[in-house]
């Protein structure tokens, strides 16, 4: 059995309040292994997307825990969350969440920028996760020129290209047609095999849902099925989340983490369309990170 890399227990989220109070996971648990594909299935409204923005750090549960690399994350700030999702995990949504009349290029480079990645280096990574795709030809195009395929994998180098040790991928077929969602699938299930990133699919398309080594379905909130047999055992994990998870954990500042973070810089706003990534403050970003 492979190291567990996230470890989830008896995760609840509600929102409102008493008559209007609604609880989208209720005692949730579970483990995900490193290297493993995943796929949480349920219809809309089951928990899905709100489980995978847990699992991913974007978001807080009302009640327990997460815990990453056998570290707990709750108290950490929003300076180390930040740090974790920017260079551990990749997103891949089904809105492209892409500035439209920037180069693809700039597009896959953000995330570097916001890393404080040098300009030579981040121009190297970025090409690099073009090619991976297949659309290094593309680079100089602005992405309103792509089709939706094409706009998706630019999608995928943008998630790859801090080398994460975890693809989010929430219903990432979900506006293109077959053939071309088949393409993007399996380039998401080589990257899987090939570079032994953990992939963690939301859908609600049970063929795509085949295609993953486990299967975890959701209903009103609950895990009602899990194809695997989850056996835990204590490992250390990466040693860079290690680090920066220990590193906050270790930290005297008094700052606690809130719950809707400051500012545009910060990944949660790729999640709401009226604020799109290219919004996010680089140079603030820079100066933080």
């Amino acid at each position: 059995m492979s190291k567990i890399l996230i470890s989830a227990r008896s995760l609840r989220k509600s929102y409102g309040k008493r008559n209007s109070k609604f609880e989208a996971l209720r005692g949730v648990t579970l483990n995900i292994h490193e290297g493993e594909s995943v796929a949480i299935i349920g219809k809309s409204g089951s928990g899905k997307s709100t489980l995978m923005h847990l699992l991913a750090l974007l978001d807080k549960p009302t009640r327990g825990e997460i815990t990453l690399n056998g570290h707990p994350t709750a108290k950490l700030r929003a300076r180390k969350l930040n740090t974790i999702r920017n260079k551990k995990f990749g997103f891949v949504f089904q809105s492209f969440f892409m500035n439209p009349n920037d180069t693809v290029l700039n597009n896959v480079i953000l995330p570097l920028k916001i890393a404080g990645v040098g300009y030579r280096e981040r121009h190297r990574r970025a090409v690099s996760a073009l090619k991976t795709v297949d659309l290094d030809d593309k680079r100089n195009n602005k992405a309103s020129d792509l089709s939706g395929g094409q706009k998706q994998r630019v999608c995928i180098a943008r998630a790859i290209v801090n080398g994460p040790k975890v693809i989010f991928a929430d219903e990432p077929t979900g506006n293109l047609d077959s053939a071309t969602g088949d393409k993007i699938i399996n380039l998401l299930f080589k990257l899987n095999r090939e570079k032994g990133i953990t992939l963690i699919i939301v859908t609600h398309d049970q063929d795509l849902a085949n295609k993953c080594q486990r299967q975890i379905n959701i209903k009103d909130g609950r895990i009602v099925s899990d194809s695997s047999a989850d056996v835990e055992q204590d490992d250390d994990g990466d040693e860079e989340i290690r680090e920066i998870v220990a590193e906050s954990e270790d930290d005297d500042d008094e700052d606690a983490t809130p719950d809707k973070f400051e500012g545009d810089n910060n990944i949660d706003g790729m999640l709401d369309q009226k604020h799109p990534v290219h919004h996010i403050n680089i140079e603030e970003d820079e100066e933080d990170l």
